[in-house]
């Protein structure tokens, strides 16, 4: 089997994207020797741990008489709920009106799939929602997998639903799931400043975040401002993602609903110590597409640093 690279992914998706638009499989048939057939299983979310998981099988065969190579368009059910760094895609769209996201997608890991006629691939395209179980069950609809050509545009399209299990074990009976539309991230706690052990030139700030909903969000960021001269966010502990001058990511993956996360904002001194007095303001916020906090009285909190003493 052969693959293709990323580079080669991104310019066949973006030469296909004309093709999608309105189309459905029957309007936008290929030739004779360019086909596929697609099939689905069922997205069954379990309730877990830490939200819900799940995946469903997906099988794309080419039935045309040519090799071809074999990409996915890929809409998701639940806004937030694909891991995009599966099978090479790109970034998300999201659908107009809604949080769903689009992503163009390989077949394979490495980003794309060689298919000799009659030659089949198998996956299993996984989700997770991170939300609380419930002792319901849930659905929610609006996915769809499209298969295209780099020969022949789109060539096979299926819809799918998502269905959530209730801690009972039930899938009867389903409520809509409704989810958050807003992220909505708070300061819970701000510690005083101390010295580093790990670097004396450096202090310590603790913070605690909390993320309260279950609306979609990529990642959360924390800003300091402003700061005194001389001072910069150099990494957090645990250190995970980029800082940038005053604003630096929260570390660890995406926050589960009403999970609440401690660590250490490193900062390095001003370069006058009276300036350690001045008031700086804390500020987190979720990243999804520029979407607002829900609620930003409790994204901020206020400190300054000044090195806590032993009394």
């Amino acid at each position: 089997m052969l693959h293709k690279t990323g580079t080669l992914l991104t310019a066949a998706l973006l030469g296909l994207t004309a093709t999608i638009g309105g189309a459905s499989a029957a309007t936008a048939a290929p030739a004779d020797t360019t086909s596929a057939a697609v099939s689905l299983g069922n997205l069954i979310l379990e309730p877990t741990e830490r939200g819900y998981r799940g995946a469903i099988p997906l099988t794309v065969t080419n039935t045309g008489s040519e090799t071809d190579y074999f990409y996915l368009r890929l809409r998701e059910p639940v806004p937030g709920s694909f891991p995009s760094g599966e099978f090479g895609c790109d970034a998300a769209e999201l659908t107009p009106g809604d949080d769903r996201r689009t992503f163009g997608c390989g077949l394979t890991a490495d980003g794309g799939s060689s298919l000799a006629p009659g030659e089949t691939v198998q996956v299993a395209l996984k989700f997770d929602v991170l939300t609380n179980p419930r002792t319901y069950a849930m659905r929610m609809g609006g996915g769809w997998v499209e298969v295209h050509s780099a020969q022949g545009g789109l060539v096979a399209r299926e819809s799918f639903n998502a269905r959530f299990r209730s801690t009972t074990g039930s899938l009867t009976n389903p409520r809509l799931y409704v989810q958050d539309t807003q992220p909505n991230a708070a300061i819970t706690a701000v510690g005083r400043a101390t010295i580093d052990p790990e670097n004396s030139g450096n202090l310590r700030l603790p913070v605690t975040v909390r993320y309260r909903g279950d609306a979609p969000h990529l990642s959360l960021y924390l800003k300091a401002s402003p700061l005194p001269t001389g001072s910069v966010i150099q990494y957090t502990i645990p250190s995970e993602g980029p800082a940038m001058s005053d604003t630096t990511s929260v570390p660890g993956r995406r926050m589960m609903q009403g999970e609440s996360r401690s660590f250490d904002v490193i900062i390095s001194p001003p370069t006058d110590p009276a300036d350690s007095q001045d008031i700086i303001t804390l500020e987190v916020s979720a990243f999804w597409y520029g979407d607002v906090d829900a609620d930003p009285s409790d994204n901020t909190a206020q400190t300054t640093l000044a090195v806590a003493t032993n009394s």
